[in-house]
């Protein structure tokens, strides 16, 4: 089976972000950047696929700069079991909305033929949880959402995701996109080792024209970036008789604040 995980580098989510007032771009310059915490979750699966099959190949594919996501496809993806990965670099991509993105991926995934692609369910830079989905619409692949727990059997796949209220158990054969939620698996730590080989494996990168692509435009674009409001003070009520006390929040909760 040949599998794709398609990753994303993301600032940490302990980053600092210092942001004084309504800005058009954030200063990304002294941000932690790691592997997006959820597609942590779609390599592990990925990988236990391969391991349980007894063969297989996976290749990460992610879309940035090779200066900055090389070293996190190495310690993230190549340590921890998967055989190569594709960077599609490309100074166009620069900003690039998840429709653009996913336009691209789709162009590596339509020229590899993948069997099954893994994506975590969202980003937690823009929490978007688009890719994944408009990769399967483009690639007119069946996908399942949000999957928290996954049974192989030869080419077909059954999926299970929490829904309100209940599961949904959700059967398909393959080709298959599937994005992957907490809960899923307990992604492997890699070892010093395996970070070492990890050097040898084969990194593929290109650009858009690499791919007989024209840079595709996004059709959105953030215009400001701005601090939340300021949050409220804070107003006491006399505890004296808890009763009344009770009475008076209860009073200003539905009157003044309009909560209940």
């Amino acid at each position: 089976m040949k599998i794709a995980v398609c990753v994303k580098q993301v600032p940490d989510s302990e980053t600092r972000i210092n942001l004084p007032g309504p800005v058009p771009d954030l200063d990304r310059s002294a941000f932690t950047l790691v592997i997006n915490p959820y597609d942590q979750f779609a390599v592990e699966e990925a990988v236990r696929i391969k391991e349980k099959r007894g063969a297989g190949e996976i290749t990460a594919v992610t879309v940035g700069p090779q200066a900055k996501v090389r070293e996190m496809l190495k310690k993230d993806c190549l340590a921890v079991g998967c055989d190569k990965a594709v960077i599609v670099d490309d100074a166009a991509l620069a900003g690039a909305d998840p429709y653009a993105v996913a336009q691209v991926l789709a162009s590596v995934l339509k020229r590899d033929r993948f069997d099954l692609v893994l994506f975590g369910i969202k980003a937690i830079d823009d929490d978007a949880s688009q890719v994944g989905v408009m990769v399967a619409e483009l690639l007119g692949f069946p996908h399942v959402s949000y999957v928290g727990n996954l049974v192989i059997d030869g080419d077909r796949l059954t999926a299970r995701r929490e829904i309100e209220g209940g599961v949904e158990v959700v059967e398909s054969g393959t080709p298959c996109v599937l994005t992957c939620g907490k809960g899923l698996n307990e992604p492997r730590l890699p070892s010093l080792p395996n970070i070492m080989k990890a050097g040898m494996k084969p990194v593929e990168v290109l650009d858009c024209a690499g791919l007989g692509l024209t840079p595709p435009a996004s059709l959105t674009r953030v215009k400001q970036y701005s601090p939340p409001p300021p949050r409220g003070g804070c107003t006491l009520i006399p505890a004296d008789d808890p009763a009344a006390a009770a009475r008076e929040l209860a009073r200003r909760l539905h009157e003044e604040a309009k909560l209940i």
